[in-house]
């Protein structure tokens, strides 16, 4: 059955435009604020590890494998209960819990209660995108569907960034205070009070939501009711294997780059060049949050750029390109003596990136039949976040306590990471090369 294209009626459209971007700006802060909850421990390294007495592989746990299993593990039950159920109602619960748990991880008293509340973290997190994604099409026309959808993509660079800004400023002041004690849970550390203020905000978000009538769901008007059966999208992906390889496979080898720049960046500034965690906090939360920004930004224009000069199978060129860069300059970034110097070529890395990663998932769409588009992003959902969260933090701090056996070897470890992974990833794009430009070639 076709009915019509997914967009609010035109009658409506220009007296709901106010109400339409302000949802876009509520959608966008939400996602930034559930990456802060997500990437603020990466700023508490040392003082959790100190308090807990913990090592680096049980750290790298915490900000990657615990959270990704529960978020991987629920992101498709959740992706079906949006098809049935209030999104609002989803994204509501989602933020409750996400945020309750950081609340929880900073009132815990050992590894086993922390590991468990990053575990819900995860598990709450896991509700907003699927529930945004969904209401996207009910709330944009085609026109302003790409615009909105790359405003809302540059939520988690945000949410990295202010995690560690906004993270550095409420440890100064929690480390400058009276101690906070609260009755059965005694004495509380300047770490476990910033993830109890980062969590808060969550409570006011879904009180906002509470407040929002579900948008009226409609369907596109190439769309029927019935998806691509399973074997016949297998069957595609089998014929294109090499392609489907190179970005599924291929890219998680540079996303576990992000990932580990994200999660050992603050701990190398303050471990190995000795800066005081809120200066690291400040200083490189703001550089995260400019040149992932930045990056993303720029993905369009170097697209265009490519295209320009007629460089077939542009998008894995780029892919080539930015991992290479990536791996390089995280390498040099862990030879350096001075401090400064470090952060120059981490904010290099921090750039390069990123630039990939919006073509990336435009170009996953645009060679996918229709009705299996959604299958192929779940599949990139779940490669991605596996690899590159759940392994990339966990890849440095092995190398760094059994090949370095050194805790002040972070920086070579995280070197050591780009030059492991970036060959095996230029393997792969080099592999579904001339396949992709054959598929681009059939579409032109």
């Amino acid at each position: 059955m076709k009915v019509p294209y997914m967009s609010y009626e035109a009658e409506n459209q220009s007296s709901n435009r106010f109400y339409t971007w302000s949802l876009l700006a509520l959608f966008t802060l939400t996602y930034t604020f559930s990456f802060v909850d997500r990437q603020v421990i990466n700023l508490l390294v040392e003082p959790i590890k100190n308090d807990m007495d913990l090592s680096d592989v049980q750290i790298s746990y915490l900000q990657g494998l615990i959270f990704v299993i529960p978020y991987v593990l629920l992101s498709i039950p959740i992706g079906r209960l949006v098809d049935v159920f209030s999104r609002i109602y989803v994204i509501i619960g989602g933020i409750l819990v996400w945020s309750f748990a950081t609340i929880a991880a900073g009132l815990s008293g050992n590894y086993t209660q922390l590991a468990l509340a990053r575990g819900f973290v995860g598990a709450g997190e896991a509700a907003l995108t699927p529930a945004v994604w969904s209401m996207f099409p009910d709330i944009f026309n085609k026109n302003q569907l790409a615009l909105a959808m790359s405003i809302f993509s540059m939520a988690p660079y945000l949410g990295a960034g202010i995690a560690l800004i906004a993270g550095a400023q409420v440890i100064e002041i929690s480390q400058s205070s009276p101690p906070l004690e609260i009755p059965v849970f005694g004495i509380l550390q300047p770490w476990q009070v910033t993830l109890i203020i980062c969590g808060a905000p969550g409570i006011i978000f879904a009180l906002i939501y509470a407040c929002i009538k579900e948008p009226k769901r409609t369907a596109s008007a190439t769309e029927t009711d019935d998806a691509m059966p399973l074997s016949e999208a297998l069957s595609f992906m089998k014929k294109n294997w090499k392609v489907y390889l190179a970005f599924l496979g291929g890219s998680p080898f540079m996303i576990i780059l992000l990932y580990s720049i994200q999660a050992w960046s603050p701990t190398l500034l303050i471990r190995i060049h000795e800066w005081d965690i809120s200066d690291a906090g400040r200083i490189y939360g703001l550089v995260a949050l400019v040149t992932g920004s930045l990056g993303v930004l720029s993905s369009p224009l170097v697209a265009r750029i490519m295209k320009h000069f007629n460089l077939k199978g542009y998008p894995l060129l780029m892919l080539m390109m930015s991992t290479t860069l990536t791996a390089m300059f995280l390498f040099i970034a862990g030879q350096q003596s001075d401090g400064m110097n470090c952060l120059i070529f981490l904010a290099l890395a921090s750039f390069f990136v990123t630039i990939p990663l919006p073509q990336l998932a435009v170009t996953l769409q645009t060679i996918s039949p229709n009705k299996m588009r959604g299958m192929v992003a779940g599949i990139f959902v779940v490669t991605g976040n596996v690899m590159g969260m759940g392994l990339g933090p966990t890849f440095v701090a092995f190398f760094t306590e059994n090949i370095f056996q050194d805790p002040m070897s972070v920086g070579l470890s995280m070197g050591l990471l780009g030059l492991f992974s970036a060959p095996i990833a230029l393997i792969i794009y080099i592999n579904g090369y001339k396949d992709l430009i054959a598929i681009t070639a059939k579409e032109s």
